[in-house]
């Protein structure tokens, strides 16, 4: 097996939290680029947290390894964006764990949508998301 793309074997406790305090901004960024989502500047990937109503960090020791937040209106729409786990991490449980508690902050909105990368489908569907046919962008 590739040893680059072996899953890590998760032993230690996943930590979550919803602070920006002590962000490393540069890993955030790196993770975006790890998962094939390109460049993303360090100060404007803070900034959109920092602006965002609800996210959730994922530390495995003191290493970021997942990522997620929202963007919404405060009462009618919510919609969660950037959920992002290093590809060494995925298939753990959590990017699931994130999208939950996202999911859980956005219970009092009217409506809640996300955005799936493609080829991600699946992983949301499993978790009772349903594709949406009347967007467009």
């Amino acid at each position: 097996m590739n040893e680059l793309l072996a899953i890590k074997n998760i032993d230690m406790n996943v930590r979550y939290t919803t602070s920006v305090e002590n962000t490393n901004w540069k890993d955030m960024s790196n993770i975006f680029k790890a998962v094939g989502w390109g460049e993303r500047l360090s100060a404007q990937v803070r900034l959109s947290f920092e602006r965002s109503s609800f996210k959730r960090f994922a530390y495995i020791s003191d290493e970021l390894v997942g990522v997620g937040r929202t963007v919404d209106d405060g009462y009618y729409y919510g919609w969660i964006v950037d959920l992002a786990v290093l590809p060494e991490y995925q298939r753990n449980g959590i990017g699931s764990k994130i999208l939950s508690e996202l999911e859980n902050d956005l219970k009092p909105f009217l409506t809640t949508m996300l955005t799936a990368v493609p080829g991600k489908n699946s992983f949301y569907e499993k978790l009772g998301w349903h594709k949406q046919c009347s967007a467009y962008i």
